[in-house]
């Protein structure tokens, strides 16, 4: 790198008398192919994980931040990548945030199901019966997403705590249906007898749960003040996770439940069929040999 010594460089003025070698060997005054003007320039040079950085900022509406993002990662980035390579570029702020908290979250919950996995596994003496209860999760987070849909609102931060409520009240449910099932069945009843009864019992304080509560988030879900906004989406998340599990609870986990059942009656006459005719192969086999 050439440049002029230090007294040169002190004033603006000196850049009246830089000249500018041309193409056949000339030097010409700059002043003389280029205009000279003042303007802002940035104050400082910011850098980022100990490399020069260029931070851009935005202050947007949650509604459109998510449509602006991926406009920008789809139709900007590539091009902006390609023309520029070497250049690397980061989220930082609320996107930085999310992303984060994200990483976080899929941690966290991984941990807690297996938890809740191995204590239900533990109380109920069963391996199948605990993921037939945490098999209605996703159908909260399905009617959580179909609330954001119908309330024209995105999925943010806040929208994550209420579903996570919202399967802690589905895991309830259905601990409590499965508790009622497990009662019949040590009573004699058949399959589908203790799954009707148990149903039956259970149907009032698992109808009157879930309809309270989504009855009684209305005027939370209706508030259009700007000091309700950060929290309608915890409300919707809660209220139309547990809308949609509720019918889950109610015939998906029965219709398991007798499959399960069906399934386990197979492989015991499967198993014993097998053991049988092992048996009698075992008899030929010693009859053969006398």
């Amino acid at each position: 790198m050439l440049r002029y010594p230090l007294e040169s460089r002190k004033s603006l003025e000196s850049l009246k008398d830089f000249r500018i070698r041309m193409n056949d060997g000339r030097e010409v005054p700059l002043t003389s192919v280029a205009d000279v003007t003042y303007g802002p320039s940035l104050k400082q040079i910011d850098h980022w994980d100990g490399l020069r950085s260029a931070r851009v900022r935005g202050y947007l509406k949650e509604p459109v931040l998510n449509e602006i993002i991926e406009e920008l990662n789809e139709n900007f980035y590539p091009q902006w990548e390609a023309k520029y390579p070497g250049l690397t570029r980061a989220n930082i702020g609320q996107s930085a945030a999310e992303e984060e908290f994200m990483a976080e979250l899929m941690v966290l919950l991984t941990l807690a199901l297996f938890a809740m996995y191995c204590m239900l596994a533990i109380a109920f003496k069963s391996y199948s019966q605990p993921g037939v209860i945490l098999i209605a999760i996703p159908f909260a987070v399905v009617g959580a997403a179909l609330g954001h849909m119908i309330s024209g609102m995105s999925f943010s931060i806040y929208s994550y705590f209420g579903t996570i409520a919202a399967c802690g009240v589905v895991i309830n449910d259905n601990l409590v249906l499965i508790d009622a099932y497990n009662s019949q069945r040590k009573e004699g009843e058949s399959v589908s007898d203790a799954i009707q009864n148990a149903a039956k019992s259970r149907f009032r304080p698992i109808l009157i749960t879930s309809v309270t509560t989504f009855v009684g988030l209305i005027p939370m879900m209706l508030e259009q003040s700007s000091q309700a906004m950060w929290l309608k989406p915890v409300v919707i998340s809660l209220s139309y996770g547990l809308l949609v599990a509720f019918f889950v609870t109610l015939f998906l986990v029965p219709a398991l439940l007798i499959l399960g059942e069906r399934w386990r009656l197979r492989k015991a006459i499967i198993k014993k069929s097998i053991m049988s005719r092992f048996k009698r192969e075992k008899t030929l086999l010693s009859d053969t040999g006398r």
